[in-house]
């Protein structure tokens, strides 16, 4: 289980492997919002990582920035219109039920300041008023 490292100065030594980051989570609940009804919400998370699958608690549109510009530059986008590459986008999910969408293959995200924030907008499409939760599921791979 260990590793054969070096200093570079020709000094090698066994040691347990460190730096590898296991799978984590962050999560962020809405207020109660109407059907169609945005909330725009910050999700702390690590200032850039790699996203494996968004899980909502209910049918939504749930999309995912690397700023807060991006997200106000990206406000008036229709949910049948696709985002323009370097917009800021850096992933979305339209659900119809609670349910955990993978995302294949996994996307880098970050944030454009280096901040541990990513800047989300999530649309109720459950067809009443309610509060929605959406959870991110990552691998960390800058601190």
């Amino acid at each position: 289980g260990d590793v054969l490292t070096s200093d570079g100065a020709g000094n090698v030594t066994w040691a347990t492997p460190s730096g590898l980051q296991s799978r984590t989570t962050a999560q962020i609940t809405t207020s109660a919002i109407v059907n169609g009804g945005i909330a725009n919400l910050t999700i702390t998370t690590p200032a850039t990582y790699a996203l494996l699958k968004i899980t909502t608690s209910q049918a939504a549109w749930v999309t995912l920035y690397t700023s807060t510009v991006a997200r106000s530059n990206d406000a008036s986008r229709l949910e049948t219109t696709d985002p323009v590459p370097g917009s800021g986008v850096l992933a979305e999910v339209i659900t119809t039920t609670a349910t955990d969408q993978l995302i294949t293959p996994g996307t880098v995200c970050f944030n454009a300041s280096g901040s541990n924030a990513t800047y989300a907008k999530i649309v109720n499409k459950s067809g009443i008023t309610q509060a929605i939760t959406v959870t991110l599921t990552y691998v960390q791979l800058e601190g």
